[in-house]
């Protein structure tokens, strides 16, 4: 994955986000980890055949011609940059619980899951499902600073799961330059052309990375965290109600990356709310929207290189629940999935901007190669 290569990791992580945030709820605040998803679904990948293999690799975005090597190649590098992070705490971890008795993970995709997702393994008695649930949610509240409970609920652990596949992501950041608490009051927040109510907006008037878009119509913001290598940027529309049409557009395959790398250097007044949001998302009705619909199959699933039998699996449940605290101080994230089987240097421009987030817009927490960790809407609500 060097500079010269066509294939673009982050350009792929964007467009899978941008598609997988469309589908989510469009009348309330949102968060979510599309990459938290594509990490175990990569891993699926590498582990099965058609149909399962063609849906998960366009989907995910990954060439067609040598995929798996691009998977192993794009993971690894991503993930050694991860922990490479210093000025905020980024942690990412991977498990997978396998049905004790005899069953274990092919050897080929036990090497990748190690190597390349630096995945822990676990048997486990899925039959005792009271336990083998809480077991697997604590494991997640742990990796999480106690942000996710309760992914797994016991009824959807039983004998016949074979195996449960869980990422965490956790995330905790202070802003490069904070927002001072004196600053923050109630002021109006417009949720439609109609309804508004006051909610508390932060204020801070500094240099910061900015941007405008005729093509979003839409104003962009860059707040960069200490030690500046993850941010989070803020998309706001220009009209009040304008956030479904700039996430239509993103979703259609708008380059948000081309607009991160335009941005310049200016003084910004910033008007920004605190928020606080959690979602859980049933991957299982949303995946399918993103044409990933193999791995759901009993019959057909292509799921076939995953255990060290010829038994046939598929995803029985999928599940997604991610938070995000967002306040002067900077951001807490987290966000855990789990799946079942049974820019450039800127040019410094000398004018005053104002970026005032006082109707609904989108946010995205974004890692070293501008790849999206968490992706949002905040709508007031």
């Amino acid at each position: 994955m060097d500079a010269q290569s066509s294939f673009s990791f982050s350009s792929a992580v964007a467009k899978f986000s941008t598609k997988f945030s469309n589908e989510l709820d469009k009348t309330k605040n949102v968060v979510s980890s599309p990459l938290s998803a594509e990490i175990l679904l990569s891993l699926l990948a590498l582990g099965s055949t058609e149909p399962a293999h063609s849906e998960l690799i366009k989907a995910l975005g990954f060439p067609d011609n040598d995929s798996d090597e691009s998977i192993r190649s794009s993971f690894s590098e991503l993930f050694a940059k991860w922990k490479a992070i210093k000025g905020v705490t980024f942690e990412v971890a991977n498990k997978i619980y396998i049905k004790d008795g005899g069953y274990d993970v092919e050897d080929a995709l036990k090497k990748d899951a190690v190597e390349i997702f630096d995945v822990d393994f676990e048997k486990i008695n899925f039959e005792k499902s009271t336990v083998a649930a809480a077991l697997i949610n604590t494991w997640v509240e742990q990796k999480t600073h106690d942000k996710i409970k309760n992914l797994f609920s016991s009824d959807s652990l039983d004998a016949f799961t074979r195996m449960v596949l869980v990422n965490a992501l956790y995330f905790k950041g202070e802003w490069k330059s904070k927002f001072d608490v004196d600053d923050t009051m109630k002021q109006t927040f417009h949720i439609d052309n109609e309804t508004s109510i006051k909610i508390p907006m932060m204020f801070k008037a500094n240099n910061f990375q900015y941007g405008e878009s005729s093509g979003l119509e839409a104003k962009i913001l860059r707040l960069s965290y200490a030690g500046e290598e993850m941010s989070m940027v803020f998309i706001l529309p220009n009209e009040i109600e304008g956030l479904d049409a700039v996430m239509q557009k993103m979703a259609a395959g708008h380059d948000l990356l081309s607009e991160l790398n335009n941005m310049f250097i200016t003084h910004v007044n910033v008007t920004l709310p605190k928020f606080k949001i959690e979602t859980r998302i049933d991957l299982k009705s949303l995946l399918p929207k993103l044409g990933i619909k193999a791995i759901f199959q009993e019959n057909n699933s292509g799921l076939n290189k995953i255990l060290n039998n010829d038994e046939p699996l598929y995803v029985s449940e999928a599940v997604q629940k991610a938070y995000i605290e967002v306040n002067e101080e900077g951001t807490e994230a987290a966000a855990s999935t789990g799946i079942t089987l049974d820019p450039k240097s800127a040019e410094i421009v000398m004018t005053t901007s104002y970026f005032r987030a006082d109707h609904p817009f989108l946010y995205l927490l974004m890692g070293p190669d501008n790849t999206i960790l968490l992706i949002g809407a905040y709508r007031g609500n």
